[in-house]
């Protein structure tokens, strides 16, 4: 156990203590901050990284690495600030669980009195387990449900499916009728509009798979008005992720207004609007007050749909979580190819593929600094020992000398990083911590080789 104690009054650092420590990373109270510690081992003041009350070097020890670690301040934080920015909205807040399907984190969020939007029989199962009595408050999204699917939706009783195809909207009300239950619709529309994001994220242009055009949507409410298994309840949609100008939320929602107002003329019975998530996060470090973004999304995603008098979905995933989670990974080798030198990690892309498959920058920073007045900072790539060269965390960063043994964090990364995880190169995903003030407590284990061969026979 590493031996430490805050050393001084202000244990957080600000930038007039200490301009070098900020320049090497933004911090992001009230969850992960440098904060200057007496090392019991040298009796010298140094900066460390801290999670909540909990140095981050201290779980490295306790937990091994690579190690995922996440706030719970901080996820509590943002629910409460999102939630806020839409008093006097009638909403529900449906936390998207593929942004990080934990079940220790879903439990965090039903406790906090929220719902959640699903894309999967296996994300239904997951919520089910966290919060026995959320069914009701479950939206389920995606373009391609299975059978097996819907049949556990509907028997679960599930608050409302976004419907995406003329196809699914026959199975459901297949589904539903055989099992005796009604299920309540909104057709997902697709309002052909572009958002300014990665075009792998990007899901409300007509050429993409998600949703329907609006037109053959009205065919389809009036379709599923006549099945005595479906009700009509409301209007879907959602145009990407990782969208940072909220002009395009407004753009969306204006064309769903106008949508609700031609299907209540045809006497549908709108309750609903889902307006998806998709709220970006800063990973290059800008600082940004995430209440004042709330807020302007609110107002964003609110106005077009005044005088309506629906009540709103809202999917936030990334936003809420994703940088309430650090990559934690210690450094095995440093090596020098010409000009070019690598810090190679013990982390790799099958911990954290964001790099490699969307070119994602996340900000890296040492998690203990020792001399932050005299930094010598080196141009540094952050490599993983996977065998293939898409294998990185980051090219030419500036980074203070990191030796071999040191622990690095990848910032952000409490959204789409243990989510998309894999076993590639039959490697062991990593365990998962979840801070809560000054207590941590494991909520996944490291694999053992014995999980990567488990569910195989000879």
């Amino acid at each position: 156990m590493l031996g430490w104690r805050l050393a001084g009054k202000s244990p957080i650092f600000s930038a007039a203590e200490d301009a070098e420590v900020h320049s090497l990373a933004v911090i992001r109270p009230p969850s992960f901050a440098y904060r200057r510690i007496l090392s019991a081992a040298t009796h010298y003041a140094e900066q460390q990284l801290f999670c909540d009350g909990v140095p981050l070097a201290r779980l490295a020890e306790d937990y091994g690495t690579p190690l995922y670690v996440y706030s719970a301040t901080a996820i509590r934080a943002r629910l409460r600030a999102f939630d806020a920015a839409f008093r006097g909205i009638p909403h529900t807040l449906c936390y998207s669980v593929k942004a990080n399907s934990s079940l220790a984190i879903l439990r965090l969020v039903a406790r906090a009195g929220h719902a959640f939007d699903i894309v999967s029989g296996g994300e239904l199962e997951r919520v089910l387990r966290a919060g026995p009595r959320s069914a009701g408050k479950i939206v389920f999204s995606g373009v391609g449900k299975t059978r097996d699917e819907l049949s556990m939706a509907v028997r679960a009783g599930v608050l409302l499916f976004n419907v995406e195809s003329a196809s699914e909207l026959r199975a459901l009300a297949e589904t539903a009728m055989r099992l005796g239950r009604r299920a309540r619709i909104a057709i997902r529309v697709n309002p052909d509009l572009p958002a300014k994001t990665h075009p792998y994220i990007s899901t409300g242009l007509r050429q993409h798979k998600f949703g329907v055009p609006i037109p053959d949507a009205e065919r389809l409410y009036a379709e599923a008005a006549r099945h005595p298994a479906l009700r009509v309840a409301g209007v879907s949609v959602h145009i990407g992720s990782q969208i940072a100008d909220v002009r395009s939320f407004r753009a969306a929602l204006e064309r769903v207004a106008s949508l609700v107002s031609r299907l209540r003329r045809a006497k549908h019975p709108i309750r609903y609007v889902d307006a998806g998530g998709g709220l970006a996060i800063p990973y290059n470090g800008t600082r940004r007050d995430f209440r004042r973004q709330f807020a302007a999304y609110a107002r964003a995603v609110s106005q077009p749909l005044r005088g309506l008098g629906v009540h709103l979905l809202l999917e936030p995933g990334r936003s809420m979580v994703g940088p309430a989670g650090v990559l934690l990974t210690r450094v095995l080798y440093r090596k020098t190819n010409g000009s070019t030198r690598f810090l190679i990690v013990d982390a790799a892309m099958n911990d954290l593929i964001r790099p490699a498959l969307y070119g994602a920058q996340h900000e890296v920073v040492p998690v203990r600094l020792t001399s932050a007045r005299t930094v010598r900072k080196e141009k540094t790539d952050v490599v993983g020992p996977i065998c293939e060269s898409g294998d990185f965390f980051a090219h030419g960063i500036h980074l203070p000398p990191v030796s071999e043994g040191a622990l690095v964090a990848i910032l952000d990364t409490g959204a789409y990083g243990a989510s998309l995880g894999s076993n590639v190169n039959s490697r062991l995903k990593p365990a998962e911590v979840l801070v809560d003030r000054r207590t941590a407590r494991r909520i996944r284990r490291r694999e053992r080789p014995a999980d990567l061969i488990r569910l195989e026979s000879l």
